[in-house]
């Protein structure tokens, strides 16, 4: 009897078939060698750093850079799988964000955040490799790396290093080696910038409840842990959101059903009460964009981290906010619905409650810097619990039936087909899978996926700040799993103070839930891949490094990412510029184009990929003023710029030729006094800085509006560049 599968099954098969172990010879690889990290006193200094030294009265130095990382048109993004779509211009840059301490004995901890919808082992391997070659950066090694992604699903996919990822994490599959080795260079050099511009510093800790801003997705899940009652009754007090209860549980307010804490580490020169930087923690999967929108973006976090930090620079300095994602397994944005306005609206309430948080007393964080690191296997581990019950995980990676069918955020087409949560198996598999259903049907389940392509061990750190345990979780935690986690640490160690948390960090390994959540198979427990002990073997690893920080360092690394994927704005992606103006006004919620001031020239393609890490790749655009007393000026109404970070505006690219691209700049939500002179400036990839002749809001009052923007000289007064 034939089979009728949907076509997506069937592409999913021909994905998978490439896969298989015959395929081995085609794969890329990333290797090299982590040396050991060179000790060095304190006070030392290179031609790349500034003599500098602790303060007598915190012991700390701290420094911070941030750097694009924002890739050129042509990349299919990360994070949605088949769902997702081709980048064709950008909403908000990308990012990555480091932060450099050092205590008194000269012992470094750097923490790095990237607009990306994960970091892999090989890349931390990659930037720990290339840090090495720094000069004055001999003293860090792979050990004192803490690199995260925020999980936007709207950043480049095939740059993962397990073959995988390669495969499944975009519609496309494939590693781009360039690509790759771009990213690495580009993260590297902001560690460096960071560390050059190390200053005596204190750390103040702050945490704070800031409700509604997310919510539970899986709440039928949760509440089958013992934790959950607890949980809801600690949150009962909060502001919530009733109205967004469904399902199993319309009871419930999902609101409740998180962690709503944001932790803050706050640098602060001591020289002048500046702040150097910010690391902020707080739990949420960004999925406030749909999964159809055209153009790369940072989502909530990034929207958040660009307000915070507009904030903070009009008090003086030079600021890095960087937002690290949580245990946010099953925790979702509290859009109503998904869009920009959401988003919107949501980076601009994190963002303001992270300033507000800073204004509040803080806990001085003061000590010395303890770093554990070290390989762990998650695959066919078997081991007995404290209460002595026997615990195990699966010796194959298997993914359940929910997994295909997609979460509430972004289902995907299988859903409607009968891949949806909640299918498993009434009697559970004694083979570590449980009530996992799996995806593939018998026989074919047997070969699908490959052996070998998911990791069966991950790379895990417990940082020490003083006394403040920073832990770095592989993947995608749920809630009550990172409450499981804090316990298992605090219990190692009852001397330390509350463990932070950082989500997808350092590694990715899919899902991790509770056994309980895991019975119940929705989304998140379908995509735990190892089977229903596999979030409890992370929390008992983490916990035994805690109690006994131990360095584990390879001295090589050796990945193998897959197939190779080479960039091209190829025919099929520029028949896909067709409508692209029509496309992204609905995915971006424009209302009708003629309303918006409109800019478009053409620029030089991009040399790509490029290991010059501040090259550009793609056009910079902002919005000028013109007053009398300072020309021509960055417009920053409420003191946040109106630029390609803040979400004000959008580039888009609309033809494509071998010797030139065409690029349209969108001010998505004009607001300025309607007689004010404003104009785009736009730093071009090959042509220079080109600007739009003048013009003021009140020109798009009228119903037609004026049309696009004309290119004008950029020394030009108002007057002559209409």
């Amino acid at each position: 009897m034939a089979l009728n599968r949907p076509a997506a099954v069937t592409r999913l098969a021909e994905r998978l078939a490439v896969l298989a172990p015959a395929a081995v010879l085609a794969c890329t690889t990333i290797e090299g060698t982590l040396p050991a990290p060179v000790s060095r006193a304190p006070t030392s200094t290179s031609a790349t750093t500034t003599p500098t030294t602790p303060t007598a009265a915190t012991g700390w130095l701290a420094g911070a850079a941030e750097i694009d990382i924002t890739p050129p048109p042509g990349y299919p993004m990360a994070g949605h799988s088949l769902e997702s779509v081709v980048g064709l211009g950008v909403w908000t840059r990308l990012r990555a964000q480091a932060i450099y301490v050092e205590d008194a004995a000269g012992t470094p901890l750097v923490l790095v955040v990237c607009d990306q919808w994960a970091i892999e082992p090989g890349l931390v391997d990659r930037v720990a490799e290339r840090l090495a070659d720094h000069p004055g950066l001999e003293h860090v090694g792979r050990e004192h790396l803490i690199i995260a992604a925020t999980h936007t699903h709207h950043g480049p996919g095939q740059t993962s290093s397990a073959r995988v990822y390669s495969a499944y994490a975009s519609s496309e599959h494939g590693h781009d080696p360039g690509a790759f080795e771009a990213l690495a260079n580009r993260i590297a050099t902001a560690v460096a910038e960071a560390a050059a511009g190390r200053q005596p510093a204190r750390i103040d800790r702050r945490t704070t409840a800031v409700p509604a801003l997310s919510r539970n997705r899986s709440v039928a899940a949760m509440l089958h842990d013992p934790e959950a009652q607890t949980l809801l009754r600690a949150n009962a007090g909060l502001p919530g959101c009733l109205e967004a209860a469904g399902g199993t549980a319309p009871d419930v307010d999902p609101c409740h059903a998180v962690d709503p804490v944001l932790e803050t580490l706050h640098f602060v020169d001591t020289r002048n009460d500046h702040t150097i930087a910010v690391a902020g923690v707080f739990a949420m999967h960004p999925t406030g964009m749909p999964n159809k929108t055209e153009v790369y973006h940072a989502d909530v976090f990034g929207l958040a981290s660009v307000r915070a930090q507009a904030v903070l620079a009009s008090r003086g300095g030079q600021p890095v906010v960087a937002l690290f994602n949580g245990a946010q397994g099953d925790v979702s944005p509290h859009w109503a619905p998904q869009g920009r306005p959401s988003t919107a609206a949501l980076g601009q309430s994190l963002g303001e409650a992270l300033v507000a948080t800073l204004d509040q007393p803080g806990q001085p964080v003061e000590g010395t810097i303890t770093v554990g690191y070290g390989w762990r296997p998650i695959a066919n581990q078997r081991w007995t619990d404290a209460e002595g019950q026997p615990r195990a995980t699966a010796r194959r990676a298997v993914s359940g039936k929910g997994q295909f069918g997609g979460a509430e955020d972004g289902r995907t087409r299988l859903y409607d087909k009968g891949w949806r949560e909640g299918r498993r198996r009434k009697t559970p598999r004694r083979n570590g899978q449980g009530h996992k259903r799996n995806a593939v049907p018998w026989p074919a389940s047997m070969f699908i996926p490959p052996r070998g392509i998911t990791p069966r061990e991950v790379p895990l750190g417990v940082a020490w700040l003083a006394d403040v345990p920073i832990v770095t979780l592989p993947g995608e935690v749920t809630t009550v799993l990172g409450l499981r986690v804090a316990r298992a640490i605090a219990d190692a160690r009852p001397d330390a103070a509350p463990s932070i948390r950082l989500g997808l960090a350092g590694a990715y390994l899919g899902y991790f839930t509770t056994p309980q959540e895991y019975a119940l198979q929705h989304y998140e427990g379908a995509s735990m891949q190892y089977g229903e002990d596999s979030g409890s073997l992370v929390a008992r690893h983490l916990a035994q490094m805690a109690a006994d920080p131990q360095v584990e360092r390879p001295a090589e690394f050796r990945h193998r990412p897959g197939r190779r994927y080479r960039w091209s704005m190829d025919r099929a992606r520029v028949r896909s510029l067709d409508g692209i103006e029509q496309r992204l006004s609905v995915q971006l919620d424009t209302g009708p184009l003629a309303g918006l001031p409109r800019f478009h020239l053409w620029d030089t393609p991009p040399r790509w990929p490029t290991l010059d890490p501040h090259a550009r790749v793609t056009p910079r655009v902002q919005v000028q003023a013109w007053t009398d007393a300072e020309g021509w000026h960055t417009f920053a109404p409420g003191g946040v710029p109106v630029d390609d970070r803040s979400g004000a505006l959008a580039s888009l690219l609309t033809h494509a030729r071998d010797d030139s691209w065409r690029w349209g700049f969108w001010w998505l939500e004009p607001g300025a006094p309607p007689q004010q002179p404003l104009r785009f400036l736009v730093r071009t990839v090959g042509q220079g800085p080109v600007c739009s002749e003048t013009f003021t809001t009140g020109d798009w009052f009228r119903p037609a509006g004026p049309g696009w923007l004309e290119p004008r000289d950029c020394a030009l007064a108002p007057e002559d560049s209409r």
